[in-house]
């Protein structure tokens, strides 16, 4: 499957700034974030993988200039530890000339939520 670029929200208080890829492998989401912080120093790419039947909620917003993807999982602290994420929920912004990837990301996570 082919991963989607995204860019995470605030990261330490909006002095940092995620970027990454997401991905469905096979039962598991992939995600991997790079943090860039104050804009100059990019920290080591982090891995981050949970199964697909822990996802609790996807919630898509397609807007005009891009679309955003929360996703909550349970237990909470399996997403709690990705650079972004608040109060059990990652918030991933996606650019609109990656819609198709989104789609078909979208898709295979659908399948698994109840």
């Amino acid at each position: 499957m082919l991963s989607v670029p995204f860019a995470t929200g605030d990261v330490h208080g909006g002095f940092s700034e995620g970027r990454g890829a997401i991905r469905v492998d096979e039962d598991e989401v992939v995600i991997e974030v790079q943090v860039k912080v104050f804009g100059m120093f990019d920290r080591s790419a982090e891995t981050f993988r949970f199964e697909l039947t822990d996802l609790e909620e996807v919630r898509h917003q397609r807007g005009f200039f891009g679309d955003k993807l929360t996703i909550r999982t349970r237990p909470m602290r399996l997403i709690g530890d990705v650079p972004g994420a608040t109060e059990g929920a990652l918030l991933l912004k996606f650019k609109r000339r990656h819609r198709r990837e989104l789609d078909a990301l979208l898709d295979r996570l659908d399948l698994w939520i109840t």
